[in-house]
């Protein structure tokens, strides 16, 4: 699965290796939304720190925000690829990454590996079949 945008659609192509790649507009990345009230031109970095530290408090805080609805989406589509597949692969961008990847937590999806990356061609792994058993096995221990 990919972004419906060429950097994502490539980047898929290239991994899935001749297998069909499903795009949707629902991994698309996010824009920046610097704050209006610095009145200073700083390099992108600097904006994309700050997006950084907004979305964190938006992420802690459960801050209603179309991106996070469209994460939410997300997560669900790839619920409904991931029923069908033993494993699936998304190509996404970073800072929609990381609000995908609060949805699918919440949604019993499992860390597996290291998230702290953000470089280009980093990758975060979820697991969902192991999620399921998670939450049958608990479901068992309260009978």
């Amino acid at each position: 699965c990919a972004s419906d945008l060429p950097r994502s659609i490539a980047s898929a192509q290239r991994l899935a290796a001749g297998r069909e790649v499903i795009t949707s507009p629902l991994l698309r990345e996010i824009r920046l939304e610097p704050p209006r009230w610095i009145p200073l031109r700083l390099p992108i970095a600097a904006w994309d720190a700050m997006s950084h530290l907004q979305w964190s408090y938006r992420l802690r805080a459960g801050t209603e925000h179309e991106f996070v609805h469209r994460a939410d989406a997300a997560a669900e589509w790839l619920e409904g690829i991931a029923g069908t597949s033993v494993r699936i692969l998304a190509v996404t961008h970073g800072g929609f990454r990381r609000i995908l990847a609060a949805k699918l937590l919440t949604r019993g999806w499992l860390v597996s590996g290291d998230m702290a990356r953000y470089a280009n061609w980093s990758c975060w792994q979820f697991e969902f079949e192991r999620a399921l058993v998670t939450a049958e096995d608990a479901d068992k221990k309260k009978s």
